[in-house]
C-alpha cells in the first residue's frame, strides 16, 4: 500500500502541474447553453510509455489530453472519464476499431485515475491535462492487462452534468499495446529518406528557384529531417536514403556561386550558401559519430523506374564524374553503395527489377501487395519475401500500408504527433499479438519508411523511431543486418511480382512524356552540335542530366512544378532545334543561269554552339527538273551565317519548285533542324532544248549549204553572152 500511495501522491502533484495552464474558475452550476457531444474537442496528445512493461508492481501510465472548447459558452466542472474497450487480438479488429473509433456500446471496463481529472473552460479555450492511472500485471486497480497479448483501445470522454443528466461534450480513443510476458521481439528496421525534387535544368549552377534554401535553413523540412537523425540515441539503427542529386546541389550552393531567375528574368545570385553549408556539416557530423547509421544512395534523381520502363527508357545508375568527387566528399569516408531500391509507388515488373539487378541492387522494397503469394487472413502478414531475376535472388522487405499510414499520422508536423504514435505502435504489436495468441510465437521482421519527402515534427518523429524500435515486443536491427539473413531466415521459396496496380501507371507526370521526348532528341542534338566545343560538351552533358531529372520520382508528388519543369526541358530543346535554319531569299527567287549552276543556300546559327550540318535539296513531290549534290556535313560557326553553294544540275528551264532541308548530319538518327520552300527560274536550255537547238542548227545549215550548192549549179548551165563593140567617139578640135 506505501507504493499506492506514492504514487497516488505523484499523481496528485503531476495533475495539479497540468493544471497550472488553467485559471481557477468558481464551481457554479454548469451552464446549459448548447452543450452535446462535439461541443469539446477531445485530442490525444500524448501517451507514457507508449507500450508498458509487463510487472507485477504498479506502473503509472500517463496519457495527455487536449480539450478544446469549440463553442462560445463556458463549461464549468468538466470532469474526464476514461474507459477499456475489449483486448484486441487480430488486425481486423484493429482495422474496424481505427475505422470507428468510439467507445463501446456497452459499458467499457472504466479505467481509473489516480486522481479525478477535471477541468473548465472558457468560451473557445484550450487546455491540456493529464489522466494517470496505473498498470500491472494482473491489476487490482487501474488499467487491466489481463490478455497474454493484446492492444488495448482506451476511451476518454469530456463529461457535464446539467440538471442532473450526464453529457457527453466529446471523446477521443488511443490504444495501448501489452503482454503478460515479453514475446518472441520483432525487429524493426527504420528506413528514412532524405530526397526532394531536383532544381537544376543543364546547367551545374543555374537553379529553376531558390526554394532548396529555405529548405535546408533552421526549420525548414529537410533541416528537420536531418535534425531526426541528429538526435537520435547512440546505437539507433538506421538507413539514410540519399539522392545524389540533392547533394550535389547542396554541394554547388555551398562552395560555387549559383544563379537563380529574378523577378525581371534577369539571373540573381543565389541565397543559400550559408545554410547549405551548415547542413552538409550536419550531416558530416552524423556520419562521422554514428556508425549505426548506414547510408543508401538513389540514382541521382532518384527517378521512378517503373513509370521509365514503361516509356521505354531507361536511367543511369552511374553519377557523373563531378557528382561522384562531390558526394565522395560529402559521406566522409562512406562507400558508395546503391544495393536499396525504394520504387515510388512499390510496385514494379519483371523488366524493371531484371534492370535493378543488373544495376548491382540485391534489396527492394516494395509494397506487401506486390508480390504473391500473400499470407492467409488471419495470419501473421509476411516481414520479407525473396524475388529472382535473371537467376540472383534479391530480397525484397514488404512494407505495410497500414503501417505506413501510421507513420505519417505520428511524425508529420502539424499531424497529431506523439498522440498518433500508439496507431503506429498499435500496428506493429497486433503483429506479435497474432502470433503469440495462435500459440505460433516465432521473432518477426519489419522495415518501416518514413515518407518519401518526410515533414517531420523533429521530436515527435525521434520517439516513434526510439519506441517502436526498443520496447517489450521491438528490437531494432539495421536494414543491412535484417536482409542478411540473420537473426531472420528470409523465405526459401521466391515470390513472384503481382501485376501492377493502376496507381503505378496513372497519372505519371508531364516531365515523363518531356523527358521521353528529349532522349529520343538528344542523338540528333550530339550530332548537330560539334564536340571540340567545350561549351557544346558541356551543353550535352547537362541535358543527358536533365533527361534524369525529369524522370525523378518526386514529381509524382508536385505536379505544379513537374508540369513547369517539363515546360522549361521542351523550350530549352525546341531552342536547339529552331536555332540553326535556312535564310529565305529575299525576293524568294533564285535565278540560275547555267544547268550546272551553285545554288547559294545560307545557313543561320543563333546558338552559342558551334554545329555541324547537312543540306538536302529535292523538288516538290519529287518532280523532275532538278538535281542537287550532297555536299556533305558542313560546320557553321557560333552565332554565324554561312553560304553553301549546292551543286546542281537542270535539265529544263523556267520555274522549278524545291525544297531546301537543313538536317543534322548523323544519317542514323536525322532530325529536320529547318525547311524552306524555294522557287528556282532557270535560263539553260537543258537537255532537250540542247538538242531541239542542234537539230535546228544542222537543219539550218543544211539548207544553206543546199541553196550555195544549187546556184553554183545554175552558174555553171547558162551560155556565154556575146561581146557588144563600143563606139569611140574622136575628140573635137579646140577652136
Amino acid at each position: 500500500m506505501n507504493l499506492r500511495n506514492t504514487l497516488v501522491r505523484a499523481g496528485a502533484v503531476l495533475a495539479s502541474a497540468a493544471a497550472i495552464v488553467s485559471v481557477a474558475a468558481p464551481a457554479n452550476a454548469a451552464p446549459r447553453g448548447n452543450a452535446r457531444n462535439g461541443s469539446v474537442q477531445v485530442t490525444v496528445v500524448d501517451v507514457t510509455p507508449s507500450t508498458p512493461k509487463p510487472t507485477q508492481k504498479l506502473v503509472p501510465l500517463t496519457v495527455t489530453l487536449q480539450l478544446h472548447n469549440t463553442g462560445a459558452t463556458p463549461y464549468n466542472g468538466i470532469s474526464v472519464v476514461g474507459e477499456r474497450g475489449a483486448p484486441i487480438t487480430k488486425q481486423e479488429e484493429l482495422d474496424a476499431s481505427l475505422a470507428n473509433p468510439s467507445a463501446p456500446s456497452t459499458a467499457g471496463l472504466q479505467v481509473d485515475p489516480i486522481r479525478p481529472v477535471t477541468v473548465d473552460l472558457a468560451a473557445t479555450e484550450i487546455k491540456t491535462v493529464q489522466f494517470i492511472t496505473t498498470t500491472r500485471v494482473p491489476t487490482e486497480a487501474g488499467l487491466c492487462l489481463c490478455a497474454k497479448g493484446a492492444v488495448y483501445p482506451l476511451f476518454f470522454s469530456a463529461h457535464l452534468t446539467i440538471d442532473g443528466v450526464d453529457t457527453v461534450l466529446g471523446d477521443a480513443a488511443t490504444y495501448v499495446p501489452a503482454f503478460y510476458q515479453k514475446p518472441p521481439p520483432m525487429y524493426v528496421s527504420w528506413v528514412w529518406p532524405l530526397l526532394e525534387r531536383p532544381h537544376r535544368l543543364t546547367a551545374d549552377n543555374v537553379f529553376t528557384d531558390d526554394l532548396l534554401a529555405g529548405l535546408v535553413a533552421p526549420g525548414g523540412r529537410l533541416a528537420r529531417a536531418l535534425d531526426v537523425v541528429s538526435q537520435l540515441p547512440p546505437g539507433q539503427p538506421l538507413t539514410l536514403l540519399l539522392d545524389p542529386e540533392l547533394l550535389d546541389e547542396l554541394w554547388v550552393m555551398a562552395h560555387q556561386p549559383y544563379t537563380v531567375p529574378g523577378a525581371n528574368g534577369k539571373p540573381l545570385a543565389g541565397s543559400g550558401k550559408a545554410v547549405a553549408t551548415a547542413w552538409l556539416d550536419e550531416l558530416n557530423t552524423v556520419l562521422v559519430n554514428q556508425p549505426d547509421v548506414q547510408v543508401q544512395l538513389t540514382p541521382y534523381a532518384d527517378p521512378d523506374v517503373q513509370a521509365v520502363t514503361s516509356h521505354k527508357m531507361t536511367w543511369d545508375a552511374t553519377m557523373p564524374t563531378a557528382m561522384t568527387a562531390h558526394v565522395t566528399q560529402i559521406l566522409a569516408g562512406r562507400s558508395l553503395d546503391s544495393s536499396v531500391a525504394w520504387p515510388v509507388e512499390g510496385a514494379i515488373g519483371k523488366r524493371t527489377l531484371a534492370t535493378l539487378a543488373g544495376d548491382g541492387v540485391n534489396t527492394v522494397l516494395l509494397d506487401s501487395t506486390a508480390v504473391r503469394p500473400q499470407p492467409p487472413a488471419g495470419s501473421v502478414p509476411s516481414g520479407y519475401a525473396r524475388v529472382r531475376s535473371g537467376g540472383r535472388d534479391m530480397a525484397a522487405p514488404l512494407l505495410s500500408a497500414d503501417v505506413e499510414k501510421a507513420v505519417s499520422k505520428a511524425i508529420t508536423l502539424g499531424s497529431a504527433g506523439s498522440g498518433g504514435l500508439q496507431q503506429l505502435v498499435a500496428e506493429l504489436a497486433v503483429r506479435v499479438a497474432i502470433a503469440v495468441n495462435n500459440e505460433t510465437p516465432a521473432e518477426q521482421g519489419i522495415t518501416i519508411t518514413a515518407p518519401r519527402y518526410v515533414d517531420p515534427d523533429v521530436t515527435a518523429a525521434v520517439r516513434a523511431i526510439t519506441d517502436t524500435s526498443s520496447s517489450t515486443f521491438a528490437r531494432p536491427l539495421s536494414l543491412q543486418t535484417a536482409v542478411s539473413g540473420t537473426p531472420l531466415p528470409l523465405p526459401t521459396t521466391a515470390s513472384t511480382l503481382a501485376p501492377i496496380p493502376a496507381n503505378a501507371t496513372r497519372h505519371v507526370p508531364l516531365t515523363i512524356d518531356a523527358a521521353a521526348e528529349t532522349s529520343a532528341d538528344l542523338p540528333g542534338i550530339s550530332s548537330l552540335l560539334d564536340h571540340t566545343d567545350a561549351g557544346a560538351r558541356s551543353f550535352l552533358n547537362g541535358l543527358h542530366e536533365t533527361v534524369q531529372r525529369a524522370q525523378s520520382s518526386a514529381w509524382r508528388s508536385a505536379p505544379a512544378e513537374a508540369s513547369d519543369y517539363a515546360n522549361r526541358l521542351t523550350s530549352t530543346v525546341d531552342s536547339v532545334r529552331t536555332g540553326v535554319r535556312i535564310v529565305p531569299p529575299t525576293p524568294g527567287l533564285y535565278t540560275l543561269a547555267s544547268s550546272s549552276s551553285p545554288l547559294p543556300v545560307t545557313i543561320d546559327n543563333h546558338l552559342q554552339y558551334p554545329v555541324i550540318v547537312r543540306v538536302n535539296v529535292m523538288t516538290r513531290q519529287g518532280e523532275p527538273g532538278l538535281t542537287a549534290k550532297d555536299i556533305g556535313p558542313q560546320h557553321i560557326d557560333s552565332q554565324q551565317k554561312r553560304t553553301l553553294h549546292i551543286p546542281t544540275t537542270t535539265d529544263r528551264p523556267g520555274r522549278i519548285q524545291i525544297v531546301a532541308e537543313l538536317l543534322t548530319p548523323n544519317p542514323q538518327h536525322p532530325m529536320l533542324l529547318s525547311s524552306v520552300d524555294l522557287t528556282v527560274r532557270s535560263t539553260a536550255l537543258g537537255f532537250i532544248g540542247v538538242v531541239i537547238t542542234i537539230v535546228a542548227g544542222a537543219v539550218l545549215l543544211t539548207a544553206l549549204l543546199w541553196r550555195f550548192a544549187r546556184r553554183m549549179r545554175q552558174r555553171r548551165r547558162r551560155p556565154p553572152l556575146a561581146a557588144t563593140p563600143i563606139p569611140v567617139t574622136e575628140p573635137e578640135p579646140i577652136a
